[in-house]
C-alpha cells in the first residue's frame, strides 16, 4: 500500500496491533506480511521477534531479523511462535487456506493469532468494486474476505475467535473536502464500533487440546529459538527399525536354510 489512503491504513494497524499486543505476553512474536519499514510488531514486549516479508528492499536497519519467505512455507519448528501477525496476508495470498494452516502449524497451544484483512462491508469495499483494471495498487487487487469467512476457517483449524474489532472508517478519497462532509457520520460509526470500517483485527486463540503428544514441549521451545530457521517442510525422518524373528533350529530344518 502506498499514498495517503495506503498511510491511513497502516497508522490505524499499529494503533490496533498495540493495544492487542500489550494485553498478549510471550517469548517468540511473527510478523508475516506487511511493510518491511511499517512493522507492526515493534511494540511487542516479546525478547523474540521476527518479521517475515515477502520480496521487496530491505531496509538497512530495522527492530528485528526479517526473513524473505513464502507465506504458505514459513521457516519456523511446529509449536514455536507465542503471538503471531498476518498482517492481510489471506487477502494478497495466492494460497490463503495454507497460509491460516502454517499459522496454526507454528502456534503453540494457547498462543495468540491477529489476523489483519479488508472488509468488503464497507466503503472501501464498495470502491474496489468500482475499481477499473488501472486501478491496480494495494489495496484495491486485494482478496477482500469477510470477518465471518475467516472466523469460519479459524474455528475449522482449532484457532478460536476471540474478538474482533474495525477501523477507518473514512471514505477511500484523498481530497479532504469530500471526507469533511461524512466527518460526523465516520466518528459516530467508530465510537459506536460498526462493523464497517475498512479494516478488522481479528484475535484468535491456539486451542490447547490440538496439542500432540510427542511435540516439542514449551521449555524445549524455547530452547530450540537458535534452530527457528530450520525448514518446516522435507525434514527428514528418522529410519523404521523392522525386528526379524529369529528362527529356531527346528524351523531352519524345515525351511532347508
Amino acid at each position: 500500500m502506498c499514498g495517503r489512503l495506503g498511510h491511513r491504513i497502516q497508522v490505524e494497524e499499529r494503533r490496533l496491533a498495540r493495544s492487542e499486543l500489550r494485553r498478549l505476553f510471550g517469548q517468540v512474536v511473527v510478523q508475516v506480511g506487511g511493510s518491511a519499514g511499517f512493522p507492526l510488531i515493534a511494540d511487542s514486549l516479546a525478547p523474540i521477534r521476527f518479521h517475515v516479508v515477502l520480496g521487496g528492499d530491505l531496509p538497512k536497519v530495522s527492530h528485528c531479523p526479517m526473513i524473505v519467505a513464502e507465506d504458505n512455507l514459513l521457516p519456523f519448528l511446529t509449536d514455536s511462535v507465542d503471538i503471531l501477525v498476518l498482517q492481510h496476508s489471506l487477502d494478497i495470498s495466492a494460497h490463503p487456506h495454507q497460509v491460516l494452516r502454517e499459522a496454526e502449524r507454528i502456534l503453540r497451544p494457547g498462543g495468540r493469532l491477529l489476523l489483519f484483512g479488508f472488509n468488503p462491508i464497507s466503503s472501501w469495499g464498495l470502491r474496489r468494486m468500482l475499481s477499473t483494471p488501472l486501478g491496480s495498487l494495494l489495496p484495491w487487487q486485494a482478496r477482500f474476505m469477510r470477518r465471518s469467512q475467516i472466523e469460519d476457517w479459524c474455528r475449522l483449524l482449532n484457532l478460536a475467535p476471540e474478538i474482533s474489532k474495525h477501523a477507518v472508517y473514512g471514505l477511500p478519497f484523498v481530497k479532504k473536502g469530500i471526507r469533511q462532509l461524512f466527518k460526523l457520520f465516520e466518528y459516530r460509526m467508530a465510537v459506536n464500533g460498526w462493523p464497517t470500517g475498512a479494516i478488522y483485527c481479528v484475535r484468535a486463540k491456539k486451542e490447547r487440546n490440538a496439542y500432540i503428544p510427542g511435540k516439542p514441549s514449551p521449555l524445549g521451545r524455547l530452547a530450540s529459538v537458535g534452530k527457528t530457521f530450520r525448514p518446516a517442510v522435507g525434514l527428514r525422518r528418522k529410519p523404521i527399525l523392522r525386528v526379524v524373528p529369529k528362527q529356531d533350529d527346528a524351523s531352519r530344518d524345515l525351511t532347508g536354510v
